[in-house]
């Protein structure tokens, strides 16, 4: 597939790198990377998202990839990343639409949270994997990632990646070292000041769940078994709360990385998905 390279500065300064490939006449299909990671996520799903029907558009979220920090001061937040979503949105396609899939892994699936809920009346789908709700009110869990950001920035970019090799995998499975590797060279490509506020976006109290009832569209969850970062009880946890029309696929012996681990089983739960948003 040719896959075109493009930027889009936002209102708040950010230059957002993006690739788009696909049917560019097709409803839009936007791609949001996680923590420590960028457009490259996605690429081994590329064929399986029907480009010859949607014009598919992957993402560098502020920080990471090909899109560099606005400005060495500025603060991330998931409220910034959605800002800057929806002004890349609105410069690709008519707000008015209702043609919009947003397909997100961990940080880039609670960025899709947010926009669905703002924007219900635009969305035709919604797939999160491994994402989480959340952490603001638990307090164990913003200290890890406040610490975190403390960590790579005392010790580097190094840090984080060694952790991440270990963590998007299960830990009491054998897996592969090879898929290691690619999670530690992946994150070590970061740059200290992105990831670390990155995590500080995560962890800080000004972000709250949106309100997941005005999400209607059909939303697909998936999770790993083994995911030990955003757990399988997440993913319940938020189909609940967004109602019948969302709906958990669980990829068993899988991690946090399941379109590296398990690229057939998202292939195949994604072939649901599209027969669901065709409808």
């Amino acid at each position: 597939m040719a896959t075109i390279s493009r930027y889009h500065t936002t209102p708040t300064g950010t230059n957002i790198h993006f690739t788009e490939t696909g049917n560019p006449n097709g409803p839009l299909i936007v791609l949001l990377h996680g923590l420590g990671s960028s457009t490259e996520t996605f690429t081994p799903l590329l064929p399986h998202l029907h480009p010859e029907d949607y014009r598919i558009v992957s993402i560098d979220l502020e920080g990471f990839g090909k899109t560099p920090l606005s400005s060495p001061d500025v603060t991330l937040s998931i409220a910034r990343y959605v800002n800057d979503l929806e002004s890349l949105i609105a410069s690709l396609q008519d707000p008015a639409k209702r043609s919009l899939v947003l397909i997100g892994h961990s940080m880039g699936g609670t960025i899709a949270t947010h926009y669905a809920a703002r924007h219900p009346e635009q969305m035709r789908g919604l797939a999160l994997l491994g994402t989480g709700r959340s952490i603001a009110n638990i307090p164990a869990a913003r200290e890890r990632m406040l610490g975190l950001a403390a960590k790579i920035r005392a010790e580097g970019i190094g840090a984080a990646a060694d952790i991440a090799a270990m963590s998007n995998f299960p830990m009491m499975d054998k897996v592969n070292p090879r898929l290691r590797d690619i999670v530690r060279e992946t994150v070590a490509k970061s740059e200290v000041e992105g990831y670390a506020k990155a995590c500080e976006a995560i962890a800080s109290l000004d972000h709250v769940d949106p309100d997941y009832s005005r999400i209607g569209a059909p939303t697909m969850l998936i999770v790993g078994s083994g995911d030990v970062i955003s757990p399988p009880e997440r993913s319940f946890g938020v189909k609940e709360v967004m109602g019948e029309n969302a709906w958990v696929a669980v990829l068993e012996g899988v991690g946090h990385q399941m379109v590296l681990q398990d690229l057939e089983g998202c292939v195949q739960a994604f072939e649901g998905f599209f027969q669901r948003i065709r409808c």
